[in-house]
């Protein structure tokens, strides 16, 4: 079976469970799998699989037996089920917590949960990113005394040390001899649900950072615009994609520019403020359907 504990979606675990009981029993299907947990349809299982279908905390049980999971495993499948089915923030780093600790302790195991903490870590506070650009720019600088009055808003000390040495457990900056820092060229690479969530936390984070910035910064230091607009999905579309040549471009300044003295926070949201018109004739299509069943 495979190690449920490498697993970060439960779905894609499920698909590789039944493929691997597929290979070594040629008659193992998705019905025969649905029949043994005990569920009324058929394809109950291959709908879930495919994303068609959620998962019940009953559903679950009935999963954890028809697999022969242990009580670590059970424990581990369930919470993976509700980090991956919660759509709320705070209930998704609850459940990530918990994932990571049901994992067995194991030297690779640890050493897998210590890595992915880093991780998580690095793109959920806001201020590494700006560590590290700090160092890019100032490389003879190395107290985080310093460095840590240089930030807005400002760090402590302490904060700054503990983020020099995850920058560097993750390789993203190196000593040097003298005791200076420089930063790598190494990509910090992640599963996608860990991604998402250290995402979520870095933008929100982001967003609050901004709301103190436009409060307390004078206007010629900062800047602060707007629109609302009325537009169909494809022109979302197309404003997506402007936002990235934009972004590519401004990266491009960025790197043109011999003289940088600052480190800046440039943030992009483009999110609906009403109903889709067609999501709604489609609700109310489907309810009157409903009334005259």
């Amino acid at each position: 079976m495979p190690n449920i504990f490498s697993y970060q979606d439960y779905r894609q675990f499920l698909g590789d469970y039944y493929e691997e009981k597929k290979a070594i029993l040629p008659t193992f299907s998705y019905q025969s799998f649905s029949q043994k947990a005990g569920f009324a349809s058929k394809s109950f299982v291959f709908n879930v699989i495919k994303g068609k279908k959620s998962l019940s905390r009953n559903s679950v049980v009935k999963l954890s037996i028809a697999m022969n999971l242990s009580k670590t495993e059970a424990a581990y499948f369930e919470n993976l089920v509700y980090f991956n089915q919660s759509t709320d923030f705070t209930e998704r780093n609850f459940y990530f917590e918990k994932l990571n600790a049901i994992r067995p302790v194991t030297v690779e195991a640890s050493q897998a949960r210590n890595l992915r903490k880093d991780q998580y870590e690095f793109y959920s506070q806001w201020y590494h990113v700006v560590i590290r650009s700090l160092i890019d720019l100032y490389p003879s600088i190395n107290d985080p005394h310093v460095l840590a009055r240089m930030v807005y808003p400002q760090l402590t000390p302490k904060q700054v040390q503990k983020s020099i040495e995850l920058l560097l457990r993750l390789e993203l900056i190196e000593k040097m001899e003298d005791g200076t820092y420089r930063i790598s060229s190494k990509i910090l690479s992640t599963g996608e649900e860990l991604h998402t969530l250290a995402v979520q936390q870095f933008h929100l984070i982001s967003m609050e950072n901004a709301s103190k910035a436009l409060q307390s910064l004078p206007k010629k230091e900062r800047n602060f615009s707007g629109l609302t607009l009325g537009i169909s999905a494809q022109a979302y579309e197309k404003i997506c994609s402007e936002i990235r040549l934009f972004q590519d471009k401004v990266l491009a300044i960025a790197e043109e520019d011999r003289n940088s003295d600052r480190v800046y926070q440039l943030n992009l949201q483009l999110f609906p403020v009403s109903v889709s018109t067609k999501l709604r004739k489609s609700a109310q299509s489907k309810q009157k359907e409903d009334a005259v069943k």
